[in-house]
C-alpha cells in the first residue's frame, strides 16, 4: 500500500476559528530539476510504501516525517503529534472506482506543531526540496493548474479540505487534531505509580524491581491487576522519575481521578482543582478586544498572525461592531482596508451604521458611507435602516443630526450598477445591493425576478459567466463578480489562457452543470428563449457538430424563426442570399458542403412534417432546443486547447492539433477548432479516468474487451492551460450521476 502524508501546520490560535484553508501550512515535496533542463517542476504530498499487515502505520509515518525534515547527526527534523488516517468517502470511492491506481493509496493526517520549522541547511542539499505552503494558495493552484501536481496529490489534496472542514463543524475535534501528542505531554505528567514495575523490567541503567520494597512490589503488582482487568488497558503511560529517588515537582492542570484506585493512597504535594476556568472573552476574541479599546497597532499584529477580521464572537458581533458602538473611527476606517464588509451583521440584523446611527457617531457613519460596497438601505430584523434607528433615537441631539444628513447625502448618489449580458447581445443593468461584495447568488435572484422566473424551479439554471475572446468561466454562487472583473486581466486570463488585456464581460447562461433531463422540464418562455439563444449561438459557431439532414432541420427552423411563413419562391429568393444564409449555417458547413439552398428550400416547404403545425416564436424556439438535445455534444462547456496526435509510422513523433474541449453530463467531446470536425467523443463509462499534468489533460480511454480478458487502455492526451478546471468539472459531472443513480 502506498501512505500518501499530509503534514498540517496550523496558525496560532486556530482551533477557536471558524475552518479557512489559509489556516493552514501545508507540507510538499519539490522535485528539483537538472541544469539546462526544461522541465516544470512537480510538488506533490510526501509518500511511503508499507505492508498494512505487518506494520503499524502511525510509527511508520512519524519516522518518515522525521526523515524527510532532516533527521540525522543535527536532530533537525519534524516530530509530528500524530498521525490519523484519513477515511475515504463516497466521492473518493467513485474516484476509485473510475481510476483503480488511486485505491492504492491511503492519506495519512499528521498534525505538527505551529512553532515547526525546516532546517534551511537541509533543505538546500535535500533531493526533494521539502517546504511548507499556505493551504489557501495550494488549493488555489490546484484548481487554475499553474503549479502540476501528480494526479493522486491532486485527488487527495481535495478530499483533505473536505476532513478539514468537518473537523471544524464538530465542537472539540480541531482542538483534539492539534493538541501536543501524548509520550510528549508524558515528562510534565505525574501518572500512576503502579506502573513502574513493568517499566523498571525495561531499564538499561542497572535499576532492578528487586531493589524497590516489598511492600511496593506487592502493592504495584496487585493495583496493575486490578487496574488492567476492570479498565482493559492496552498502552500505560507513567512518569519515570516516580520512585527513583530524583526530586520533582508536580504541576497538574487537570486531574481525573480513578474511581477503582484506593482512595487511601494520595501524592503528596498534588492539588486538583475543582472546576476549569473558562478563557477570557478578551482571550478568546482578541481582535473583538483591541477594536473596543481602540488599538489600531493591536489589530493589525493579530490580522497578520492568522486571526480573521470578521470572526463573530459568543453575541455575533463582529470587531467591526466594537468599533462602531464605541465610536473608534480608526479602528473601522482600519478594518474596512484590511477587508472586512461594511454590512456584516449580528443575529439583529444590525450592520456597523445601524451602531453609529444608533448611538450618533458622525464620523463613524461618514467613514462606512464612503465604502463602496456600503448597502445604505439594509435593514435590521425588525426592517428598520439605519436611517429609520437614526431618527428615533429616544436621546437624539446634534450629533444624531449629522448622521442623518450623511445617511441622506449617501441615499442621493447613484447606486452602483453592472452589466449583465444575455446570449442574444441585450443587457440588462443590475443594482448591486452589497456593493462591490455582491454575490454571484445576490445577481441571479435580482436576474429571475427581471424575467419573473420562479427561484425554487430556475434558481440553479442559469448562472453568472465571466468571458472574454480567450477564456470562459463560470463563476460559483459566492464570487464576487465585481472582484473577477478586476483581476481578470491581473491573473485570470493569463493563467488560464496566456492572453493579456481582454475586456471581460458578464453573461447570465445556462449552467453547465445541470443534465438534459432536468433542462426538459422547463417550459417558461423566458427560459426557453435564453436556452433557445445559446444553443444557437453555439450551433452557428460550429460547436455543435451534426449530420447534414441536421443541419438542414435545424435551418428550416430557424428560417421559420427569422421569416415566417413564406412562399417557395420567395423563401428561395431569402436563401440565394449569402448574408441571410450564414444566419441559417455554420459557415465552415457552407464552405464545406457547396450550395444547400435547394436542400434547405426542401425541410421547409416540408414543414408541416419537419417542424410541426405551430408557428409561434416559443414553438419554434422549444422544438429548436428539443432537436439540440439530441446532439451528443449538447449543454457543454467549452474549453481551448491542442490535441496531440501521435503519427502510426513515428509513434515518437507528434503533431498538435488546436481543438475545442466540450464537458457535459455525456462526457468530453474533442472538435478540431479549424474545421469543426468532432475528432473523439467520449462518455464517462468510456473512460477509466483523467487527470492533469504539466498542462496536459490525459484521458485513459477503455480498449474493447480482448481475448485475454484483461482490461486494456489508451491514453489520449490535450495540452491546455485550462486542463485543471476540466478535470474539475468532469469530476463533479460523475459526482452529480452518482448522487442522482443514489437517490
Amino acid at each position: 500500500m502506498e501512505v500518501v502524508i499530509a503534514v498540517i501546520r496550523p496558525k496560532p490560535n486556530v482551533i477557536t476559528q471558524d475552518y479557512r484553508a489559509r489556516l493552514y501550512d501545508i507540507l510538499l515535496l519539490d522535485s528539483k530539476t537538472p541544469p539546462g533542463e526544461k522541465v516544470k517542476q512537480s510538488k506533490y504530498l510526501p509518500m511511503l510504501s508499507m505492508n498494512i499487515i505487518e506494520e503499524e502505520p502511525r510509527e511508520l509515518v512519524l519516522s518518515h516525517l522525521y526523515k524527510i525534515t532532516g533527521a540525522g547527526e543535527s536532530g533537525a527534523g519534524i516530530k509530528g503529534e500524530r498521525a490519523i488516517q484519513i477515511p475515504c468517502n463516497d466521492q473518493v470511492d467513485l474516484r476509485i472506482q473510475q481510476r483503480e491506481s488511486l485505491s492504492r493509496f491511503s492519506l495519512f493526517f499528521v498534525a505538527v506543531n505551529s512553532h515547526d520549522k525546516l532546517n534551511k541547511t537541509f533543505v538546500d542539499q535535500a533531493q526533494h526540496t521539502p517546504g511548507f505552503y499556505q493551504l489557501d494558495y495550494v488549493l488555489e493552484v490546484l484548481n487554475n493548474g499553474s503549479v502540476n501536481f501528480p494526479s493522486p496529490t491532486r485527488s487527495l489534496l481535495a478530499h483533505l479540505e473536505r476532513w478539514l472542514h468537518d473537523k471544524h463543524s464538530r465542537p472539540g475535534a480541531a482542538e483534539f487534531l492539534f493538541s501536543q501528542r501524548t509520550d510528549f505531554r508524558i515528562r510534565l505528567t505525574v501518572h500512576n505509580p503502579v506502573f513502574i514495575p513493568s517499566r523498571l523490567a525495561h531499564q538499561n541503567d542497572g535499576s532492578n524491581i528487586s531493589d524497590l520494597p516489598t511492600d511496593f512490589q506487592m502493592t504495584a503488582n496487585e493495583a496493575l491487576a486490578k487496574m488492567l482487568s476492570i479498565e482493559k488497558c492496552d498502552i500505560v503511560k507513567m512518569n519515570p522519575l516516580f520512585g527513583s529517588g530524583l526530586s520533582y515537582v508536580t504541576k497538574a492542570n487537570m486531574v481525573v481521578t480513578n474511581k477503582f484506585w484506593d482512595q487511601g493512597i494520595v501524592l503528596p504535594g498534588l492539588r486538583t482543582p475543582s472546576v476549569m476556568e473558562e478563557p477570557k472573552w478578551c482571550d478568546k476574541y482578541p481582535v473583538h478586544d483591541k477594536a473596543a479599546e481602540g488599538d489600531i497597532d493591536g489589530i493589525k499584529a493579530l490580522i497578520q498572525r492568522g486571526q480573521h477580521h470578521s470572526k463573530k464572537d459568543s453575541i455575533s458581533w463582529a470587531p467591526i461592531h466594537y468599533g462602531a458602538w464605541y465610536g473608534k473611527t480608526d479602528v473601522v476606517s482600519v478594518l474596512l482596508d484590511l477587508g472586512c464588509s461594511p454590512n456584516v451583521s449580528n443575529n439583529n440584523g444590525y450592520t456597523p451604521l445601524h451602531m453609529a446611527a444608533q448611538k450618533g457617531y458622525p464620523l463613524v457613519a461618514k467613514s462606512l458611507l464612503l465604502h463602496r460596497g456600503i448597502n445604505v438601505n439594509a435593514k435590521d430584523s425588525s426592517g428598520r435602516t439605519a436611517l429609520d434607528i437614526c431618527s428615533q433615537a429616544p436621546d437624539r441631539d446634534r450629533r444624531h443630526e449629522e448622521v442623518l444628513q450623511y445617511i441622506r447625502e449617501a441615499q442621493m448618489r447613484p447606486s452602483m450598477t453592472i452589466e449583465i449580458f444575455l446570449m442574444d447581445k441585450s443587457s440588462k443593468q443590475l443594482r448591486l445591493p452589497s456593493g462591490h461584495d455582491t454575490t454571484v447568488h445576490q445577481l441571479c435572484l435580482l436576474m429571475l425576478e427581471e424575467f419573473g422566473l420562479p427561484q425554487g424551479t430556475y434558481l440553479d439554471i442559469f448562472t453568472i459567466w465571466t468571458c472574454s475572446p480567450s477564456l470562459q468561466l463560470q463563476l460559483k454562487p459566492d464570487h464576487k463578480p465585481t472582484r473577477e472583473l478586476e483581476n481578470w486581466n491581473k491573473r485570470t486570463v493569463h493563467m488560464l489562457a496566456g492572453a493579456r488585456d481582454e475586456k471581460p464581460v458578464l453573461k447570465w447562461r445556462r449552467n453547465a452543470k445541470i443534465s438534459v433531463d432536468r433542462e426538459k422540464q422547463l417550459l417558461h418562455p423566458e427560459a426557453i428563449k435564453m436556452l433557445f439563444h445559446e444553443a444557437y449561438d453555439n450551433y452557428i459557431n460550429a460547436l455543435y457538430p451534426c449530420k447534414d439532414h441536421d443541419v438542414l432541420i435545424f435551418s428550416a427552423i430557424l428560417f421559420c424563426i427569422y421569416f415566417g411563413e413564406r412562399e417557395s419562391s420567395t423563401a428561395k429568393t431569402l436563401l440565394s442570399n449569402e448574408r441571410y444564409m450564414k444566419q441559417l449555417v455554420p459557415a465552415v458547413v457552407l464552405k464545406a458542403k457547396g450550395p444547400l439552398i435547394n436542400k434547405i428550400l426542401k425541410e421547409y416547404n416540408n414543414r408541416d412534417q419537419v417542424i410541426g403545425r405551430e408557428r409561434s416564436t416559443f414553438a419554434l424556439q422549444k422544438k429548436f432546443i428539443s432537436h439540440c438535445h439530441q446532439l451528443t455534444v449538447y449543454g457543454s462547456a467549452f474549453f481551448d486547447g491542442k490535441f496531440i496526435h501521435q503519427t502510426q509510422r513515428t509513434p515518437r513523433s507528434e503533431t498538435n492539433v488546436a481543438c475545442h474541449i466540450g464537458v457535459n453530463d455525456v462526457g468530453l467531446h474533442i472538435i478540431n477548432a479549424q474545421t469543426k470536425v468532432m475528432i473523439h467523443s467520449y462518455t464517462y463509462p468510456e473512460m477509466k479516468g483523467w487527470h492533469e499534468e504539466e498542462f496536459v489533460l490525459e484521458i485513459h480511454i477503455l480498449k474493447p474487451e480482448s481475448r485475454s480478458r484483461r482490461q486494456q487502455t489508451n491514453i489520449m492526451k490535450i495540452r491546455t492551460k485550462q486542463a485543471g478546471l476540466i478535470v474539475n468539472l468532469m469530476d463533479k459531472m460523475v459526482q452529480m450521476h452518482y448522487q442522482s443513480r443514489n437517490r
